[in-house]
């Protein structure tokens, strides 16, 4: 299993280097990206919820990372979460495997770079593409705690199950939080006689 999701990880990166040489950053969208990260991290560094094994609730620090894909295309959105995921680790990360590392702190960051699948035009499909960033995020999590951290399971309850309770409860509960709140952002005052 471990050697499976470490190639579906390689394949997501292969992928989203093919569109990184596609869509060229100009200066601006750099500028933006690298604000939005740090302004990410920044957040990540408030725990409103702390869990013993790691994750909890931050002051909602996947909102930039969304609005960042929003504002400025899925490959800077996807760029910024990946930053933001590299960031992470200077807060004391708990890194137990490479695949893990992968699943935790980069995959299931960069997910948050995909909040403007179904576009931005209309309110319902900002909250849709936030909602779909979160889950893609989540599942990344969630596998992760199976994998790689269900002996804290307890005894008896199936890993997968503890790792969706426990995942569930902490990033599922900020992603869900974070996509409510996505609508009230005006983003069309941000469209407004800018091309970013």
């Amino acid at each position: 299993m471990i050697i499976l999701t470490g190639l579906v990880s390689i394949i997501i990166f292969i992928l989203y280097i093919m569109d990184l040489r596609k869509h060229k950053f100009t200066t601006k969208t750099m500028v933006i990206t690298g604000m939005m990260s740090a302004l990410s991290y920044v957040l990540y560094m408030v725990p409103l919820v702390k869990y013993p094994q790691g994750g909890g609730i931050t002051l909602m620090s996947m909102l930039p990372i969304m609005i960042l894909s929003i504002l400025c295309g899925r490959t800077a959105g996807l760029t910024g979460g990946m930053i933001f995921g590299l960031c992470k680790i200077l807060n004391g990360a708990v890194i137990i495997h490479p695949v893990q590392f992968v699943l935790d702190f980069i995959l299931s960051s960069m997910a948050l770079g995909l909040a403007d699948t179904f576009g931005h035009d209309k309110k319902y499909k900002i909250i849709c593409g936030g909602l779909f960033a979160t889950g893609i995020a989540l599942c990344f999590n969630i596998l992760s705690g199976a994998l790689f951290f269900g002996q804290y399971a307890p005894k008896g309850m199936n890993v997968l199950l503890y790792s969706c309770i426990y995942n569930g409860s902490s990033a599922g509960v900020e992603g869900l939080i974070t996509s409510v709140l996505l609508v009230l952002v005006p983003i069309k005052r941000f469209f407004k006689g800018r091309s970013l």
